[in-house]
């Protein structure tokens, strides 16, 4: 068995330096687009002439495919400048400025992959340094249009990208029907149905935090997309959750974590009681999160958590099974779309106390908010 891992292993690593070794290879000093693309594989090519519309290239020889690239590329440049979120903008500008050609540096990748899908950037080999490179007639076609307004276009597809996919983060999953809609009516965006589905798969190629699944989007952590909307959608007296931009530009970094002030108490119990790595108890604590999230039963998510640690008493047993449960009262649930199940609880509890409760007091919810501007709506 162990000779079977090492040989999956082995297999993995030599395809990986394969890959490495088709992206860095030496380069010419004076090469045109046509030479690049050229250098490409013809499964490579297929992917950027899928980036301009460009079909029937699978069908042509070698030479006669990247002829046919290179005149989407020029002719429907705009189309994917048009596209580009503030980042690449950015990173693309940088090196137009540089004359096309710029020293790569690791932290780079991401937007050297995608200028690379798009036939923009390619990567190469002078004299020993890596550079990323985009060809002389393309730096000139791109110069005068990386403007003003395109920047602005730019900034404008980063905030929907992101906001969606902080959207996503606290709603875990849903159609991008629905997104679109709390997009326009929510955020005041004003966009085509089909740029907005290609600009969320490019937030999903650059890394953000979502799947896209035919008409639908996730979260990576939701384990069974169709299960939660459907036990999201029997819950028809709830509306989605309300979050300001500020929020949801947090909740859109990758590996964002929601600050929760009874996970902070838990970490405090477990490290009084434990001697533990304190990032490994953090991942043991947001993973008992994803599971209430992904609606795993409570008693389930408890004992899973628990099977971690060697508990002596009774006593320290309960405790922690209490500070669980609260914890669990303060994750923002999927189904519950966005709220957790402590406002919910709360929000049913104003609704018998209505009458109790003045427009000006403050809201039973714990919002602090006051009750006319919070459930009192």
């Amino acid at each position: 068995m162990d000779k079977d891992i090492s040989k999956i292993q082995e297999d993995i690593i030599k395809k990986d330096i394969r890959k490495v070794e088709k992206l860095w290879k030496d380069v010419e000093e004076n090469n045109t687009l046509e030479y690049h693309l050229d250098r490409m594989t013809k499964d490579e090519l297929v992917k950027v002439a899928s980036n301009y519309s460009v079909r029937g290239i699978t069908s042509l020889k070698k030479a006669d495919a990247v002829n046919k690239v290179k005149d989407g590329i020029i002719n429907n440049i705009d189309y994917v400048l048009e596209l580009l979120d503030l980042d690449a903008f950015l990173y693309l500008e940088e090196i137009v400025k540089l004359d096309g050609k710029k020293e790569y540096f690791g932290s780079e990748l991401i937007n050297a992959n995608y200028f690379r899908n798009r036939g923009i950037m390619f990567t190469g080999i002078d004299q020993g340094k890596l550079y990323v490179i985009t060809p002389k007639e393309l730096c000139d076609i791109i110069k005068d249009k990386l403007n003003d307004n395109l920047k602005s276009i730019a900034n404008n597809n980063s905030d929907i990208i992101k906001l969606s996919a902080g959207l996503i983060y606290f709603y875990g999953v849903l159609t991008i029907e629905e997104l679109s809609k709390i997009l326009k009516e929510e955020y005041n965006f004003d966009f085509e149905d089909e740029k907005f589905k290609k600009l969320l798969l490019i937030g999903e190629e650059v890394g953000f935090d979502y799947q896209i699944e035919e008409d639908f989007v996730y979260h990576i952590d939701v384990e069974d997309p169709i299960f939660l909307m459907e036990e999201r959608n029997k819950n028809t007296d709830i509306n989605f959750a309300k979050f300001d931009r500020k929020t949801l530009l947090k909740a859109a970094k990758p590996d964002y974590i929601e600050e929760n002030k009874q996970a902070n108490k838990l970490e405090k119990v477990l490290n009084e009681l434990f001697v533990i790595d304190k990032n490994i108890l953090r991942e043991e604590i947001d993973s008992f999160s994803i599971a209430i999230k992904n609606e795993a039963p409570l008693d389930e998510a408890i004992d899973t958590f628990l099977e971690a640690y060697e508990i002596e008493s009774e006593e320290e047993n309960e405790i922690l099974k209490e500070e669980l449960k609260k914890l669990s009262l303060g994750v923002k649930r999927w189904t519950l779309k966005g709220f957790t199940q402590g406002e919910i609880d709360n929000k049913k509890k104003t609704i018998v106390n209505e009458e109790k409760v003045g427009r000006n007091d403050p809201c039973p919810c714990g919002s602090n908010k006051k009750y006319k501007k919070c459930c009192g709506k």
